[in-house]
């Protein structure tokens, strides 16, 4: 797990230029604080900062390069597979899994990645054919962003070190509209207009200044793998291996309880962590976490958060966000990192089920509004639920929240489902908040398959590419990376994802239960309550905090009148609507819509030097 970036002159002069490597090198830092490097091979500078995990010598820094300086590689992410390869191999110098890429890439070139088990966002140079070759993982587990012009191709991990290497951009407005509809950025456009997101699945090759980018991986139509409880044991056991010390993430629910269950047969000195809230009974979920681990008999550790905590770690929280991202359960992240890191440097977690077993709420409410009486008992409805807005602070505000929004879902077409499930705010809610004119084109481009999944229905592939990847992933690797914590996600074993993609529906969901299979496969290893239980979302008590100690801060500071009318992006009159909504009796979700523009004007200063 590390950080990367590098550029490429198509002049020889750029690199003459460009002097300032020790800012990107602090700038990658946070994502590995164990080491920098930094070097040239010939047109072509690369940095790498790392964060050790599998040999933790020297041996393995990085840039990596062969004897000769022809080759050169920086990589971010981890080969659980490695050890196979071995025996096709030259003898190594090194016991990890750097070196095994580099090798692979040398002989076979792209060709070796199909062949991948793991999570990765890499480049590798060839200074005789004046070649790079940067890809990323089938699932966009890890983060690659690129750049290119007529003097220059340059890549990194994080906006802020590509920034430093290629100047100062516009802002991209299209995507800001798709930042407020989803309140995270997706797709392969960036906030900056220029700046691209290299999609999960994709490679660019870049040679004779000609940049190439295609798909390298296929999901295919059919999976060769029938035993699912084998599959997954052994996707857990494969991630277990590390020379550093590994647990896991434990939530309570089933995906994280199923893998630390898993984990504990393999580990029998496993520690697993879980995160809560003090005097906040309907977020905090320890009670079920603390369950699990006196059932499956682990070192569990439970962190209980408050509203001082909130306070006291706001600003670190949202000084180290990269792309504005307003999912607010990034801080439940940041936190169980934070205090995780001071037991284990890895941890497994239960990201991916949900996506890809049809475990949220969504999916449910979904398959529910196929159904005509459904429909019909949804219009009856109508007239009660006005009465309140709902919000997700409560059990019956949360329920009532649910059944207006299923009462809406129910007119829709397909596509227009998923974009309504997946908004947080609507279209003509965000064109009131903005003062500048969008393309809602590519918004709704986020709602069509792209290649490597076309064999597979909107709902499961919408769930990959952007739910999946634009959102749980950046969760989990952003604010894990910022305390040097190493996320690894045994459902997104490639070889689990493929067999899951092609069960059949009816093995997932049905009108009376979700993820069957999970529960069907596992139910001997959990105690029976974890089975049984409601699905709830890794949520935080946002309104309570929002209005209050932080409150007077961010009206007075973070959303200043003054400041929002200068940058001249946001209608003020917008925000301080939802101000006023959110300290109402009927709330609704304007404390989510709030939070985005917090990120997002913490953001705007944090970046201010990077605006063109």
């Amino acid at each position: 797990m590390c950080g990367i970036a590098g550029i490429l002159s198509f002049d020889n002069k750029t690199l003459k230029r460009f002097s300032n490597n020790q800012k990107i090198l602090d700038l990658l830092s946070p994502r590995g604080p164990d080491n920098q490097g930094f070097k040239e091979f010939a047109n072509c500078a690369l940095f790498h900062s790392r964060l050790q995990i599998l040999d933790t010598s020297i041996s393995s820094n990085q840039p990596f390069s062969d004897t000769e300086n022809r080759y050169a590689m920086v990589f971010n992410g981890e080969l659980f597979n490695y050890k196979e390869f071995y025996k096709c191999l030259p003898p190594l110098t090194t016991t990890g899994d750097v070196e095994v890429l580099f090798n692979l890439l040398k002989n076979e070139g792209e060709n070796c990645l199909n062949k991948l088990n793991g999570f990765f966002a890499f480049a590798f140079f060839d200074k005789e054919k004046n070649s790079l070759l940067i890809a990323r993982d089938r699932l966009g587990i890890k983060p690659l962003y690129y750049y290119k012009d007529e003097e220059k191709f340059a890549f990194a991990s994080e906006l802020k070190p590509l920034l430093n290497l290629v100047g100062k951009q516009e802002l991209n407005v299209d995507q800001i509209n798709t930042y407020f509809r989803l309140n995270y950025c997706a797709g392969n456009e960036t906030i900056f207009k220029n700046i691209y997101r290299l999609l999960p699945g994709q490679l660019i090759e870049v040679k004779n200044n000609i940049v190439n980018t295609k798909t390298w991986y296929v999901a295919p139509k059919k999976s060769t793998l029938d035993d699912f409880a084998i599959l997954l044991d052994d996707a857990v056991k494969l991630r277990l291996h590390a020379d550093v010390p590994v647990g896991t993430f434990l939530s309570g629910g089933v995906d994280s309880s199923i893998i630390s269950a898993i984990a504990k047969k393999h580990k029998p000195d496993l520690h697993t962590f879980s995160i809560g809230f003090k005097n906040e009974s309907f977020f905090d979920e320890t009670n079920y976490a603390e369950l699990v681990a006196k059932h499956i008999n682990s070192n569990h550790h439970t962190f209980k958060l408050s509203e001082d905590d909130f306070q006291s770690n706001i600003h670190n929280f949202l000084n180290c966000i990269d792309e504005p991202f307003a999912d607010s359960s990034a801080f439940n992240f940041y936190m169980l990192s934070k205090f995780t890191k001071q037991f284990v440097k890895v941890a497994l977690s239960g990201d991916g089920a949900d996506e890809l077993f049809k475990g949220y709420n969504k999916h449910k409410a979904l398959l529910m509004s196929e159904n005509s009486l459904n429909m019909l008992i949804a219009g009856t409805a109508s007239p009660l639920l006005s009465i309140s807005s709902g919000s997700r602070e409560g059990t019956l505000a949360n329920k009532t929240r649910q059944l207006k929004k299923f009462n809406a879902l129910v007119k829709l077409s397909s596509t227009e489902k998923q974009k309504f499930l997946a908004s947080i705010s609507t279209q003509k809610e965000t064109d009131q908040l903005l003062k500048t004119k969008i393309r809602t084109a590519y918004f709704d481009n986020l709602f069509k398959t792209n290649q490597s999944l076309h064999n597979f229905e909107l709902e499961d592939t919408f769930d990959l590419q952007t739910v999946l990847a634009d959102d749980m992933l950046v969760k989990a690797d952003r604010f894990s990376m910022q305390h040097g914590i190493e996320i690894r996600n045994p459902f997104l074993d490639y070889r689990v994802v493929e067999f899951a993609l092609n069960l059949e529906k009816n093995k997932k969901i049905s009108r009376n239960e979700q993820k069957i299979i999970l529960k069907k496969s596992f139910n001997q290893l959990l105690p029976f309550e974890i089975f049984t239980r409601s699905k709830k979302g890794f949520e935080v008590p946002l309104h309570k905090w929002l209005t209050g100690k932080f409150n007077s801060e961010i009206e007075n500071k973070i959303l200043n009148k003054e400041k929002i009318k200068a940058e001249d992006i946001l209608n003020y009159e917008a925000i301080e609507g939802l101000i006023k909504k959110m300290h109402s009796k009927n709330p609704g979700d304007s404390a989510a819509k709030l939070w985005a523009v917090i990120v997002f004007e913490s953001w705007l200063t944090n970046f201010k030097d990077y605006i063109k």
